[in-house]
């Protein structure tokens, strides 16, 4: 009797559900923070989101070693993605979620509008812009760290460093920004009879805005925009980590 009642304690035991204590997931190796500058750690059970440059394949095969086959996956039109089970929790499972170019960035789209325009002008050829959006299309898909930009806020690398060409290449961008305070000061030396100081500010803003027109209707224009492209890519990641625990 005794015998029995011990073999029924070991079955008891063995088919019980793993409890919350089982292993925590770690940090894909390289991995970088979605959001710059703030350094994301597991342990007490704190949630993350991670980029990584390394393939889909690869980051998938270091989870499965680690906490065996995904509870789910898809391989669908907007890239793939695996789910990897580590705390059974009513009512959706949490714990590592692998997703590859599911992301949404509006800035390579915005690129191939500007060049589209440049083709309208017959500044750049229809096919030379079809083949750049056809080399850079995937860009749209790529996932992108978060940074504080100049003003302090948080705000995804792809728009800060559309911006910044933005400024390059747009008479008005560049023009509107600084256009209050030069007038400004323009009228300021007039008033205090300094009239050839103030005409020389307008004019010099004058020719600015003119350069500026002319640089934004010439073949450099498009070379800006495909320079930023070559940015974009060097900022881009295809693969991002959720850990929710």
């Amino acid at each position: 009797m005794r015998k029995i009642r011990l073999i029924f304690i070991i079955v008891l035991v063995s088919s019980a559900p793993r409890a919350e204590s089982q292993q925590r997931p770690t940090i894909y190796p390289g991995a970088v923070p979605s959001i710059s500058g703030r350094e994301l750690k597991l342990e007490d059970w704190q949630r993350g989101s991670y980029l990584t440059r390394d393939s889909y394949q690869k980051v998938k095969a270091y989870y499965v070693n680690e906490n065996g086959e995904p509870g789910s996956e898809r391989d669908g039109e907007r890239g793939k993605g695996a789910f990897f089970s580590y705390v059974r929790r009513m009512p959706d499972d949490v714990g590592v979620s692998v997703n590859e170019r599911q992301g949404r960035s509006r800035v390579p789209n915005s690129i191939f509008s500007n060049l589209r325009g440049l083709a309208v002008q017959g500044i750049i050829s229809d096919d030379r812009v079809n083949q750049i959006r056809e080399k850079y299309s995937y860009l749209e898909n790529c996932y992108y760290i978060t940074r504080e930009d100049e003003s302090g806020k948080l705000v995804s690398v792809d728009d800060i460093i559309f911006r910044e060409y933005e400024k390059k290449v747009d008479p008005g961008v560049t023009a509107e920004a600084d256009a209050d305070d030069m007038m400004e000061r323009a009228q300021q030396l007039i008033a205090q009879g300094k009239m050839q100081e103030g005409l020389e500010l307008m004019k010099k803003y004058q020719e600015r805005q003119i350069a500026g027109i002319e640089l934004a209707t010439s073949p450099r224009a498009a070379e800006i925009w495909i320079e930023c492209l070559e940015e974009l890519a060097a900022n881009a990641y295809d693969v991002q980590i959720s850990i929710q625990l």
